[in-house]
């Protein structure tokens, strides 16, 4: 009998060793997952100070820090990626829907030439601002990978909410109610 005891105790021992063990190894590589998401999305994450950026509107400097007195939405693309061209009925009916502001900041370093820009804003319907980021300061502040990428900045200057790739107008109200607004 005491055989069995001690037999039982060194299972009971040995499995709670195997669960512990088992659950570090699951921990470890959640931990991996979420570290590889995040690296393949590239950019700032939600919570983190929202870069202040010296863009351009209408040929005027401004600075996006001066935007946030609210909750606002900036969102990163340029003429020749076809996700951001894509987004921008989405992001037209969100600024039309909701009293969020919406800002396009063109990343204009990465376009062949500014006079690109101004030919595709007359061909295709933006209804919110687009700003100009002529010093190439956003790829490096946001650690921008991919575009588009969209922000949600509350009137702290604090991101709150994040998406790498195109939004739909949906989307955006769903980041939106996440948050609480």
């Amino acid at each position: 009998m005491k055989k069995y005891v001690f037999y039982l105790v060194i299972a009971v021992v040995l499995s709670g060793i195997a669960y512990t063990s088992y659950n570090a190894y699951q921990t470890k590589q959640d931990q991996q997952q979420i570290q590889a998401k995040q690296q393949a999305e590239g950019g700032l994450e939600t919570g983190m100070k929202a870069p202040d950026l010296e863009i351009e509107q209408d040929g005027q400097p401004i600075r996006l820090s001066d935007l946030t007195d609210q909750l606002i939405v900036i969102n990163f693309w340029a003429t020749w990626c076809p996700p951001c061209r894509q987004e921008i009925p989405e992001l037209n009916a969100f600024s039309e829907s909701t009293s969020i502001p919406v800002y396009g900041i063109n990343v204009t370093t990465s376009e062949r030439r500014l006079t690109d820009v101004e030919e595709f804003l007359k061909k295709t319907p933006v209804d919110y601002p687009v700003l100009y980021d002529t010093k190439g300061q956003s790829e490096k502040a946001y650690r921008l990978l991919a575009m588009p990428a969209t922000y949600l900045i509350d009137e702290t200057g604090t991101i709150v909410g994040k998406h790498v790739g195109p939004v739909t107008e949906e989307m955006l109200k769903e980041m939106v109610q996440k948050i609480g607004g």
